[in-house]
Order: C-alpha cells, then structure tokens, then sequence
C-alpha cells in the first residue's frame, strides 16, 4: 500500500472514532427529553438497519453473491458492536460516567494484544510509547483524577471491561473479514448482526407504545447516523488497511470529541487536566504512525 493510500485509511478510521464521539452527545439530550436507555437504543439500531438495508436495495442482486459463511461472520461482528453499547450502558447503573469511559478505552491496549496474538507481530517501541501515551491521556481526559469514585462494583468493572473486548473485536472485524466486499454491503451485514442482538436484548417496544411520535424518531435517526451507519462504513473503508493495534490508538481520539462536543453543546464544565489528556491521546495518535515515516520499506 502506498503512504497516500494508507493516510486515508487512518484518516477514515479517524473519522469512525470521531462519529461514535458525537454519539454520546445526542444520546444525553435524549435522555433530557425522557426517553428511556431501551428506547434510545432500539430507535438507534432500528433505524440504522432500515436506513442501511434501503441503501442497498439498488445493489441486492450483487449482495445476493456473497457466500452464506461471510455473511454470517459479518453478522457475528456486527453482534460485538451491538454488545458493546450494551455492556457499556449497563457499566452506568453501577459505576460513575468517567470511570466507565476509562475501563472503555482499555480497548486500545487490548487492540495492539490482540494484533500481536493473530498476527504474531510485537508492538514497536513507538507503539507501546502511543499505548502509553494515550491509555496516560484517557486517565486525565476522563476526569477520573478530578473526583472520588463511587459505587464501585465488581460487577460494573467486569461489565466496562466487556465493553472494550467487545469493542476490540468489532475493529479486528472490521479489517479482517470480507475485505474483499464494498463498505456499504459489510455495513449492512453487520448492522444487522447488531439489530437482531439490541432487539432481541431490547425488545422494540418504542415501535407501539407512541414514543416514535413524541420526538423519538429524530433522537433514533440521528442515533443512528453517528452510532451506526457512518462508524460502521469508515472502519469497513480503513481498518482493513492498517493494523488492528493501530486502528484501536486511532479510535482513541472519540475521547477528545465527546469532551468538545458535550462542552460546545450540553455546556458542561471542562478542566485543565482534561485538555492535557486529549493533548495525550492526540499526540499518541501521531507517534503511533512515526515508525513508518522512519523505514518506508514497510510501506508495501
């Protein structure tokens, strides 16, 4: 791969990140308006799939040519990334926001094991310097160091650290199964995937009990734009790309989005340690790819 080409697939995975980023902010003002954690998430998902599946009507006749074994590893995926918001929302009811974001974003340590372990190659010294760096920079940009944890639990901790496997997984998905196949039709596949766990898990009760008309529909499509359509086709379009190690330090940077974003448009109060962090994870985020400035020959 050429370096112009592999910068875009960062800045694709980039872009991924930053839309789950904004996710968050639009999931607070809807539970401003009332909206309960199964009815945000089942209007999300549910309108992620009829979006995505409309998407690609045009182009059924090409889906119909993709083997049954992809298809169902694709919906195996796409479970994780329905896994992942839930286990993520249940951590809430028993640990604080900020501890939870930080048992989060252990995915991005978990990312480089997991690259190691499949394809038997040790993290570089930059590497572990950006692991470093932005696991450093999560700790502060999360606002844990700030205050006294409460109502720590066992059961919340093991349910944050699911989040981020789950979440882990979902990224080496995304680069390693049918690469081959456009972004749009693995999108949808996997999209799916995460509908048929969330409903099963959540069942759809918004879809009769009138909360569509008083103002769910906007939250859900909204949700659904920025949690599971455009994440979902950035990582399909850059992930499969780079290295799955890589991808989770880039994924790192949804952290410095929820921040400015919930300070822009929820006005929450924002702190000198927490601009450090983000100054952290972004400059992990650069030092992740310094290896390949310094020996292009790795650049195929």
């Amino acid at each position: 791969m050429t370096s112009k080409n592999r910068w875009k697939a960062i800045w694709f995975v980039l872009l991924g990140a930053a839309s789950y980023g904004v996710l968050s902010t639009f999931v607070k003002l809807g539970y401003q308006q009332g909206f309960s954690a199964a009815e945000i998430t089942g209007s999300q998902v549910f309108f992620g799939f009829v979006v995505l599946w409309l998407l690609s009507l045009p182009q059924l006749r090409q889906m119909r040519g993709i083997s049954g074994s992809i298809i169902l590893k694709l919906l195996v995926g796409g479970m994780f990334t329905g896994l992942t918001g839930y286990f993520y929302y249940q951590s809430l009811q028993s640990l604080d926001a900020s501890f939870a974001v930080l048992l989060l974003f252990q995915f991005t340590w978990m990312g480089m094991l997991l690259d190691w372990i499949t394809e038997r190659k040790a993290p570089t010294l930059f590497q572990w310097i950006a692991m470093v760096l932005t696991l450093g920079g999560t700790v502060f940009a999360s606002g844990v160091l700030s205050g006294t944890l409460d109502r720590p639990s066992a059961s919340g901790i093991g349910l944050g650290l699911l989040a981020a496997c789950c979440y882990t997984v979902f990224i080496y998905f995304s680069g390693r199964v049918a690469a081959h196949l456009p972004a749009l039709f693995r999108s949808t596949w996997m999209i799916t995937g995460a509908a048929i766990l969330v409903l099963t898990l959540m069942p759809p009760q918004f879809l009769w009990n009138g909360s569509l008309g008083q103002g769910l529909w906007m939250w859900g499509l909204l949700l659904s734009v920025f949690g599971m359509i455009l994440p979902p086709f950035f990582y399909a379009k850059g992930a499969p790309h780079i290295e799955t190690g890589l991808a989770a330090v880039l994924g790192s940077v949804e952290l410095p989005v929820v921040i400015v974003c919930s300070a822009l448009l929820l006005h929450e109060s924002t702190y000198f340690m927490q601009w450090v962090g983000i100054a952290m994870i972004l400059l992990g985020v650069i030092v992740s790819e310094r290896k390949f400035e310094g020996n292009p020959s790795t650049q195929a």
